[in-house]
């Protein structure tokens, strides 16, 4: 099974950190859907129900349109996607740094 990330363990273990998570880790690519759902490990009414609202938050944009898909991405010139980074960074970095303490 795979490890929770820091984000998803301090923030909460739910479908739209889940969406967060998955966007931000991998910031450089744009998804569709159905690829957003499977990597986030979120069911697809689920991401349709979510994904209007961080659109309309700016937090994700569309980026282009294959056929009749439409791929998205974290906004990275968005403040507050910019500022879940620094937190998602924030949050691994003490969380390794306490695990060096305790071993």
């Amino acid at each position: 099974m795979e490890e929770e990330s820091f984000f998803l363990q301090y923030l909460g273990d739910n479908p739209k950190t889940r969406i967060l998570d998955f966007v931000m880790d991998n910031f450089a690519l744009d998804f569709s859907l159905p690829q957003i759902a499977l990597g986030s490990k979120v069911a697809y009414t689920t991401l349709i129900d979510i994904l209007p609202k961080l659109i309309k938050q700016g937090i994700i944009m569309e980026t282009r349109k294959i056929g009749k898909s439409k791929l998205y991405k974290i906004n990275l010139d968005n403040p507050i996607a910019k500022a879940l980074i620094a937190i998602d960074l924030k949050l691994s970095e003490a969380a390794i740094q306490e695990q060096n303490v305790v071993v």
